[in-house]
């Protein structure tokens, strides 16, 4: 009969949570400032895309 392992994947992940947990003083550093500004100016811009605004704007100019 085969022998059960016991083991638990938190044991098994531990190495790796170790591993991505440090931060290289090299890398890139993006502010959360940067981050939600990114996000708020998507979201404008999806929202005017959704009713029609950029149509609307593009058929003034041409």
């Amino acid at each position: 009969m085969a022998k059960k392992k016991d083991n638990s994947g938190i044991q098994q992940a531990a190495g790796l949570i170790r591993y991505f947990d440090e931060e290289s003083e090299d890398a890139l550093q993006i502010p959360k400032t940067a981050v939600y500004a990114a996000c708020f100016a998507l979201s404008i811009v999806i929202y005017l895309a959704n009713h029609g605004v950029w149509q609307w704007i593009w058929e003034r100019i041409s």
